[in-house]
């Protein structure tokens, strides 16, 4: 399976975000069980707001597909979805 280092830069409505936060959780925790989800969490820079998560999966289309199911992404709150393919070379997600 190929990785992936799926970036997010959420909008401007922190309010809506907050409130959907407990259900994207649930969603990535399912992901996790479910072994596309590697890691993830919030990207900690003031100017732009976002999230990081390392992702498995067959192809980009595939964790594209995934990305469209999260609650945020319902919700309207983020402005930028980027998914990257990623070849770890050293540490737990290294091939």
């Amino acid at each position: 399976m190929a990785v992936f280092a799926v970036t997010y830069t959420y909008g401007p409505d922190t309010d809506t975000r907050m409130s959907i936060r407990p259900a994207h959780r649930e969603w990535q925790a399912a992901q996790l069980e479910a072994g596309t989800l590697l890691a993830s969490g919030p990207l900690e820079d003031e100017l732009t707001p976002g999230g990081l998560l390392i992702m498995q999966g067959e192809s980009k289309d595939q964790i594209s597909q995934l990305l469209a199911q999260d609650p945020y992404h319902d919700a309207g709150v983020i402005a930028e979805t980027l998914v990257r393919s990623w070849t770890p070379v050293f540490g737990p997600f290294e091939a």
